[in-house]
């Protein structure tokens, strides 16, 4: 059975070039988080969930592959970590699962976590769609002064795009708990309404 890597399969989804692209992605299965205040390790809340979603998103891997209430099962790495960040203070915390898996693996994940702390409890298995988003690799901490603004600023005037919601997405394609703050890779996404998705001359995704 081959192992699905969604680095390889979706690399326009999790594109690491260094030009701008949509991704127009519909309802999928997620782990979710709800939380509020800085959306950094700073924030012993957003760290005590953070720790929890990779947790239970390796929890749910492991729980999968010897399910015998899954219909189907194919081997997978694990999807990355995701945040969403309003401009009020509000955060959700997210990580993609496939298709076939069910709510039910991450409750049994979380009764198996005896030492689950008040963060872990709440993380929650949700299915929704992140939407139309355009994107761009970043290294370091995502702040006010990194240039990837500007660049998906000029991108989105120069292509008609007009944000649809206040706030951005962050899609850590490194371990934040484990990697170096100034080496972590991150795509910075900004919901969007593309007027034009014919023949563009940027890369869109569809998923």
């Amino acid at each position: 059975m081959d192992r699905f890597d969604y680095r390889e399969v979706e690399q326009t989804e999790y594109n690491l070039g260094d030009t701008p692209s949509l991704v127009i992605l519909t309802t999928r299965n997620y782990l979710v988080f709800n939380g509020a205040g800085p959306a950094t390790l700073t924030n012993s809340e957003f760290k005590d969930a953070a720790i929890a979603m990779y947790r239970y998103a390796e929890d749910i891997h492991q729980l999968a592959a010897h399910s015998q209430a899954l219909s189907w099962y194919r081997d997978y790495v694990p999807y990355p970590l995701s945040v969403y960040i309003a401009p009020n203070g509000q955060y959700t915390l997210l990580i993609k699962q496939p298709n076939f898996t069910e709510p039910e693996l991450l409750t049994q994940a979380q009764q198996a976590d005896h030492d689950a702390t008040g963060a872990a409890k709440q993380v929650a298995y949700r299915r929704l769609a992140e939407g139309t988003e355009v994107q761009l690799l970043t290294q370091g901490p995502v702040t006010a002064d990194n240039p990837v603004w500007d660049t998906l600023a000029t991108f989105m005037a120069a292509h008609d795009m007009k944000r649809t919601i206040e706030g951005h997405r962050e899609v850590y394609l490194d371990n934040i708990l484990t990697t170096s703050a100034e080496q972590v890779r991150t795509l910075v996404r900004i919901p969007v309404n593309a007027t034009d998705q014919g023949d563009t001359d940027y890369p869109i995704a569809r998923n």
